[in-house]
């Protein structure tokens, strides 16, 4: 029996060795953990919310695979808010955490469940969509258009049959948005794969205390085999030291339980996503915007080749929109009018965007385009959360333009009340007022509320030699402006100013020389001669143009409003009188 401690020491310690081998080899951790979750009748839009992807550390990576496999299949990050105002009311199903450790929680919701409430806006009442809106269609519900590539989304990948995300960020408030056609379901499966913790911290320990335990075990035999020849009266002795060392054995022995005990499960992670915020965000950031712009560039682009008034509006509206469709018609009957510039093909040196969180919305961006040597202020509008943004107004900035420092585009800028007060004029009455400067120089009533621009000045001399070269032959001339308030948009910048955008109606009427025995030729000028298809006339002839306009109306009533750009087109020309 002398030999069964060091045996069973020796025999502990290979076994507490062996474990700390094991945790190296058979039971390492993997290098990722995956959770996934199969959908059966997700609808046509998954979305998978703030802080899921951040469960464990990241990098994450997002994986959705679509119900075939030569489906398209796209992912879309934005906002939750913008993800929720985009799905609006149709059937989704939502990613919101863990179910297990290696299965995500799904919940399909349908019937407009969980559908955000429509923040104020200034935009008219529908009441025929507010009645729709109040009852939807169900069948409508369960379809929503192509998500990929909305200009709601801050960027998209697309895969056939499958496509993944990789990120590695905070959560903040990012959402993914999952689909194929919006008519098809959204996901087959969707997974999110983590990198693993692989440290094995017990297996050193275990493995050296197992090969001191074995070297115990040997010293114990090896003290045994030279007991054996002493003598009966230290025996005693020898026994008592196998006790101790017995219980020492017992001490180690408890070391791979104490290790088993400490794999148990652990407890679910739950999502912690940034809180909602209290105000209202950024319409766009800067990878929008410049998105945006690069879209509404190429369509406007091919539109201006064809003069193709319906594709332009898929990328159009307001007074772009009007000054496009109106010159495309000019263009058609006079070959060598010269369209308005195409839309600035360049760096956006400021994201003037809009804090908001409702719709119609708006939003402005400065383009510098260093090849045609232009400088675009430009502003877009978005009628709906789905809709794609359109281009409203665009005006050149006039060489030394200064335009007000603004508002951190990650915060945005507020949109100001058409009524707005604590400026020098309020948004609404300046184009009427600038119209009235085109038309009475310094004779208009606020003449003095106006910085001298290059652009009036030129009017005025325009309007000058007109009058002297047609008075000179018996001729009249009239001019008339006419500011529309009915389309204007303003942007405070950070210094309490507005950046007012309006629009000017110009028009000219010349009437030739009349007696009454005879009346006067008049020679139409061209592109006017082009649309009219004659090359003079005895009747007046009337020409029109749109001018496009941004001021900075600064705050208080002390410093004067600044024309920043302009953008004036003509629009035709008529003969006779109405």
């Amino acid at each position: 029996m002398r030999y069964v401690l060091p045996a069973v020491i020796i025999v502990i310690g290979l076994i507490t060795g062996t474990f700390g081998v094991l945790q190296k080899t058979v039971w390492a951790p993997d290098d990722t953990r995956t959770a996934s979750v199969q959908l059966d009748g997700p609808g046509p839009v998954a979305v998978v919310e703030p802080g899921v992807l951040n469960l464990y550390d990241t990098p994450a990576t997002l994986t959705a695979t679509a119900t075939e496999p030569d489906q398209e299949i796209t992912i879309s990050r934005t906002t939750k808010e913008n993800a929720d105002f985009w799905v609006g009311a149709s059937d989704v199903t939502r990613i919101v955490g863990l179910a297990e450790e290696n299965s995500l929680e799904a919940r399909t919701l349908t019937g407009g469940e969980g559908a955000p409430e429509a923040g104020p806006t200034d935009a008219p009442a529908d009441e025929a969509a507010a009645d729709e809106a109040a009852e939807p269609d169900p069948e409508e519900l369960a379809t929503v258009p192509a998500p990929g590539g909305a200009d709601l989304w801050e960027a998209t990948e697309s895969g056939e049959g499958t496509v993944s995300w990789d990120f590695d960020e905070d959560a903040g408030r990012t959402a993914f948005v999952i689909g194929t056609d919006g008519e098809q379901p959204a996901a087959a499966e969707v997974s999110i794969t983590w990198p693993n913790d692989t440290a094995t911290p017990w297996a050193v320990p275990l493995m050296i205390g197992g090969g001191v335990i074995v070297l115990i075990g040997l010293g114990v035999g090896f003290m045994s085999l030279r007991s054996a020849k002493r003598d009966k009266e230290r025996r005693t002795a020898r026994q008592q030291r196998r006790r101790k060392l017995a219980e020492t054995g017992s001490a180690f022995a408890i070391v791979p339980v104490i290790a088993l005990a400490g794999c148990g499960p652990a407890e679910l992670p739950q999502p912690d996503p940034e809180p909602a915020p209290t105000e209202a965000g950024p319409a766009v950031t800067d990878d929008q915007i410049a998105s945006i712009l690069d879209d509404a560039r190429t369509t406007v682009s091919g539109a201006d080749e064809e003069l193709d008034a319906e594709a332009l509006e898929e990328r159009a509206s307001g007074p772009f929109l009007e000054q496009r469709t109106a010159a495309y018609d000019v263009k058609d009957a006079s070959e060598d009018f010269e369209l308005p510039p195409g839309i600035a093909d360049g760096e956006v040196v400021i994201n003037f965007t809009a804090a908001t969180d409702a719709w119609p919305r708006a939003t402005s961006a400065i383009v510098q385009d260093t090849e045609i040597e232009q400088t675009q202020l430009l502003v877009l509008t978005q009628s709906d959360a789905r809709a794609d943004y359109t281009v409203w107004s665009q005006t050149v900035l006039q060489p030394g333009a200064e335009i007000p420092e603004i508002a951190d585009p990650r915060e945005g800028s507020a949109l100001l009340d058409p009524e707005a007060g604590g400026h020098r004029l309020p948004p609404n009455e300046v184009p009427a007022a600038y119209a009235d400067l085109l038309s009475q120089g310094e004779d208009a009533e606020n003449a003095e509320a106006f910085e001298e621009d290059a652009f009036s000045s030129r009017v005025r001399s325009n309007q000058a030699s007109q009058r002297e070269e047609l008075e000179s032959g018996g001729a009249d001339v009239s001019f008339s402006y006419a500011g529309d308030d009915s389309q204007l948009t303003a942007m405070e910048a950070a210094d309490g100013s507005a950046v007012v955008t309006g629009v000017v109606e110009a028009e000219s009427t010349i009437s030739p020389d009349s007696t009454e025995s005879t009346t006067g030729t008049l020679t139409i000028p061209s592109p006017a001669a082009d649309v009219i298809g004659a090359t003079e006339t005895t009747e007046d002839l009337t020409q029109t143009s749109m001018v496009v306009a941004t001021w900075v109306v600064p705050a208080g009533e002390e410093d004067p409003i600044r024309l920043v750009g302009v953008n004036e087109v003509f629009t035709g020309a008529t003969v006779g009188s109405d």
